[in-house]
C-alpha cells in the first residue's frame, strides 16, 4: 500500500476539517492575532491579514504537508487550523500538529476532536502504521491532551527546536502506532473533551 494524502473535507459532530484556502485567510487572523495563543508554536501570532495570507501560501507550499482549517459546524466559523506533516509514504507514517485554536474554542471538545478525525483518516483510508505527534516540553496541557486520546509517549529530543525568541526548545514526542493503541470509545468522534491547542 502506498500512502497518498491528498486534500480531503473531513466532517465531525462539532467541526468539518476543511483544506486550508486564501478563502480561510480572514477568518484565521481574527482568531490568530493573540500572542498567548501561539506560545508554544514555532512563530508568532499574526500580525496582519498580510501575514496570515503569507502564512496560507507557506503551509500550502510545504513539501509532505496537508494542512487543514478547522471550521465550526452549523455556524461556519474558523476555529483555527490543524495539518498533517512529515508525510512519509514509505513508511507509511505521518504527524499531525501545528494544531492552534482561537481562545473561544480551547478546553472544548474541539481539539480532541480535530485530532480523532485526523487519526481515523491515517489509518481507516490513508493505511498508516504511524502517526506521530511532537509538542514543547513547556507545554503540559498538550501532553494531557494527547495522553487523553490514547496515545504513547515515547520520549524528549533535547534542544530540538529554534522557536520564537531563539528560544531552543525540547520536544517532547508521542505516537498512535494502529487504531488498537487508542482506546475503541475514543473513536467515536465529537463525544470526547476539549484539550488546548498546541502541536
Amino acid at each position: 500500500m502506498v500512502l497518498e494524502a491528498r486534500p480531503v473535507t473531513l466532517e465531525g459532530e462539532h467541526i468539518i476539517l476543511e483544506p486550508l484556502s486564501q478563502a480561510h485567510a480572514q477568518g484565521l487572523y481574527t482568531r490568530g492575532r493573540e500572542a498567548a495563543e501561539w506560545a508554544y508554536m514555532p512563530r508568532r501570532c499574526f500580525v496582519d491579514l498580510a501575514d496570515a495570507r503569507q502564512w496560507i501560501d507557506e503551509a500550502l507550499d510545504a513539501p509532505n504537508q496537508l494542512p487543514f482549517a478547522i471550521v465550526e459546524r452549523g455556524k461556519n466559523r474558523i476555529t483555527g487550523s490543524t495539518r498533517y506533516l512529515n508525510i512519509r509514504p514509505e513508511h507509511l507514517s505521518l504527524e499531525i500538529g501545528w494544531t492552534w485554536l482561537g481562545q473561544e474554542w480551547q478546553r472544548t471538545p474541539v481539539n480532541t476532536e480535530a485530532k480523532l478525525l485526523l487519526l481515523r483518516h491515517a489509518f481507516d483510508s490513508l493505511g498508516c502504521q504511524r502517526v506521530e505527534f511532537k509538542t514543547d516540553a513547556r507545554n503540559l496541557r498538550s501532553q494531557r491532551a494527547l495522553e487523553r486520546i490514547g496515545a504513547s509517549r515515547e520520549g524528549v529530543l533535547r534542544k530540538h527546536m529554534i522557536v520564537q525568541e531563539e528560544f531552543a526548545r525540547d520536544s517532547v514526542y508521542f505516537s498512535v502506532i494502529d487504531r488498537k493503541s487508542v482506546v475503541l470509545g475514543k473513536w467515536g468522534v465529537g463525544g470526547g473533551g476539549g484539550g488546548g491547542g498546541g502541536g
